[in-house]
């Protein structure tokens, strides 16, 4: 009898999670299409003011779709559960891993203006640019010369 709760919190969690996945996408979206597009040119304070503007948002956006996925009615049928079934109470899975990895996928420019910011950060400590996307580069040239004389 205990498997078969499982498998209905597993459902639930499912549940929870596809839910979580069109929300967090949808908003995402939502809010990257809301801010103003990433823009090298910006100085740090304003790009600062609106990453701070669109994670406060986002925080907020996070605690309504909460409130309304745990809304939704269980999409399986709760008379053939077992009784020591109890719905909404499934604390395996919250969703917030969900959620925070779709909204911060789905959010391009709120990533590049992150990294910028972290690139000037990194640049005003230590008098030197950060050059990750270089390092990557001349590496997958190394890879791609010794392919060549292997071939």
């Amino acid at each position: 009898m205990r498997g078969t709760a499982r498998l209905y919190h597993l459902l639930e969690s499912v549940q929870y999670a596809v839910l979580y996945m069109l929300a967090a996408f949808a908003g995402g979206v939502g809010l990257d299409f809301l801010f103003p597009v990433y823009n090298k040119g910006k100085e740090t304070w304003t790009i600062f003011r609106e990453v701070t503007g669109q994670c406060l948002l986002l925080v907020l956006l996070v605690y309504f779709i909460r409130i309304q996925v745990k809304s939704v009615p269980i999409l399986f049928p709760i008379a053939a559960a077992p009784t020591n079934y109890v719905p909404y109470r499934t604390a395996e899975f919250n969703g917030e891993m969900m959620m925070g990895f779709v909204f911060l996928s789905s959010q391009l420019n709120l990533l590049n203006k992150i990294d910028l910011l972290s690139k000037r950060l990194y640049s005003w400590m230590f008098k030197e640019e950060r050059v990750v996307d270089e390092d990557i580069k001349q590496e997958e040239r190394k890879v791609d010369g010794i392919l060549r004389r292997s071939a």
